[in-house]
């Protein structure tokens, strides 16, 4: 036997789950297909004008019958699905691990027939983390990558900003994150459950809530930054994540936007009548790296502190 086959426990660990990993295996490939596609479709409406005149008119381009006849192409739809599913599958993680992967074998036993094979309950429990993180790790490094390689491939009014919940989840290292999260999380409640369908719902909730208030509190994980414009209201760039905007009193007092027509105007923009300043509050895409560490460093820290206190509630009840 080759000394680069899977042996022992290692092997145990695919053997297990190898279904698990066909499925896996065939749905990475499948996706990195579709995101090469996307990536061609985006290059060719990169090249195409996006509108025209007939007649024409100035600074615009005459209609021709390509413009006409070329198939149709929903590059926005289709990359801002993929976003979602990509953003989202750490979900299908969390309810594998503590249903199936953790869950399940404690409920019928068979890790307990293991540990009586000279396996002892700490390395069952680290070959059960460490082989899937392997595979988590590799599987959503591409895909993300992927995807951000088709998404640059087109002008960018074709894609969604890079702040959308989704978008910025899907290109970013943060997802890698919240998978591994999902992972501990799913092991975390297997081991304190002991049971397949409340452990991986309780993995599902914890990993969504998490992701969920991580999304709420995203903005104020790096500061912003404030423009002032004097006698006029300024513009941001397209590109940039708008949080506030409005006016700055004679007194200093910020007043938010009493402009905005069918809204009612909050207190106070009576004073704002005098103001002589407006002000945007807004994350620039230079922030978006670090928007993304922020965010992949605090998940991490939660991931193990889930690995740490499950390797602790083995080491309790086996002690």
């Amino acid at each position: 036997m080759s000394a680069l086959t899977p042996q022992g426990l290692t092997w145990t660990v695919l053997r297990v789950h190898r279904r698990a990993l066909l499925v896996s295996g065939a749905f990475v490939t499948l996706a990195a297909i579709a995101l090469v596609w996307l990536r061609s479709v985006g290059q060719e409406a990169a090249g195409l004008p996006t509108s025209c005149a007939s007649p024409a008119r100035p600074g615009v381009p005459l209609c021709d019958a390509e413009f006409f006849q070329r198939p149709p192409s929903d590059f926005a739809g289709d990359m801002s699905l993929a976003s979602t599913v990509i953003a989202w599958l750490p979900l299908a993680v969390a309810l594998y691990a503590g249903a199936v992967m953790f869950g399940a074998e404690l409920e019928r036993g068979t890790a307990r027939l293991a540990w009586t094979q000279s396996v002892t309950p700490g390395r069952w429990f680290a070959a059960k983390l460490v082989l899937p993180a392997v595979v988590i790790t590799a599987g959503f490094t591409v895909l993300s990558l992927l995807y951000r390689w088709a998404r640059g491939s087109a002008p960018r009014a074709l894609s969604d900003e890079w702040y959308y919940p989704d978008v910025f989840v899907a290109m970013g290292p943060v997802v890698l994150a919240y998978a591994l999260l999902a992972l501990a999380v799913g092991a975390l409640a297997g081991l304190l459950v002991r049971r397949a369908l409340p452990a991986g719902g309780i993995a599902l909730a914890v990993t969504g809530l998490v992701m969920v208030l991580c999304e709420r509190w995203r903005s104020d994980l790096w500061p912003p930054v404030e423009q002032v414009w004097k006698n006029s209201r300024g513009e941001i760039g397209n590109s940039s994540w708008q949080l506030d905007m409005g006016m700055i009193t004679p007194s200093g007092r910020r007043i938010h936007d009493c402009l905005q027509p069918g809204v009612p105007a909050p207190p106070g923009c009576y004073e704002a009548r005098s103001a002589r300043q407006w002000y945007h509050l807004h994350h620039p895409s230079s922030h978006s790296w670090p928007l993304q560490l922020v965010e992949t460093g605090i998940v991490l820290a939660l991931a193990a502190l889930a690995t740490v206190i499950a390797f602790r509630v083995l080491r309790r009840h086996h002690a």
